[in-house]
């Protein structure tokens, strides 16, 4: 097993993303991808290094830049400040995880009929609301995220299972 990184660019609302791609380059054919939403930091070491986990369990795994060209902090005040700034804008948040989401989607090693969606606490709730905006994913896992609710889903909405 050999786990293959790099980082994936693209644009939203005229606002470049840097996302971080591994997989496992000794399996040849597609398989499931799993996003990887990060804690309020951004996609920092940490989460790039839960992105390689994922790969290694064999998944195609995307960790999210959910503030724009691959942006981290390392201090509470400002996290909050770039997190909220996110929060506040829920057009953003639903452009945001529909972007990453055809990344790795349209990639080539991508089961695109198999895809779900993990995230920490900022991204807990990131993929909680995705769920409830109907994104077709098989699965969202929350680690420690809010349980608000940004969307309101209607009845027969959520199509992924749900682990909180």
């Amino acid at each position: 097993m050999s786990i293959q990184t790099e980082y994936k660019n693209y644009s939203v609302d005229n606002k470049d993303f840097k996302a971080y791609l591994a997989w496992d380059d000794s399996v040849s054919e597609a398989r499931p991808g799993v996003l990887v939403f990060p804690e309020w930091w951004g996609l920092n070491d940490y989460i790039q290094k839960r992105t390689e986990q994922v790969a290694e369990l064999g998944y195609l795994a995307l960790g999210v830049d959910m503030y724009g060209e691959g942006k981290t902090v390392d201090n509470p005040e400002e996290a909050g400040s770039l997190m909220n700034a996110v929060l506040e804008d829920k057009q953003a948040i639903k452009s945001r995880v529909e972007a990453a989401y055809n990344v790795l989607k349209e990639h080539a090693l991508s089961d695109s009929d198999r895809l779900g969606a993990i995230g920490y606490c900022f991204g807990g709730a990131l993929v909680l609301n995705m769920a409830r905006m109907g994104m077709e994913l098989r699965a969202v896992a929350s680690f420690h995220g809010a349980l608000d609710s940004f969307f309101s889903p209607s009845p027969g909405d959520v199509k992924a299972k749900v682990l909180v």
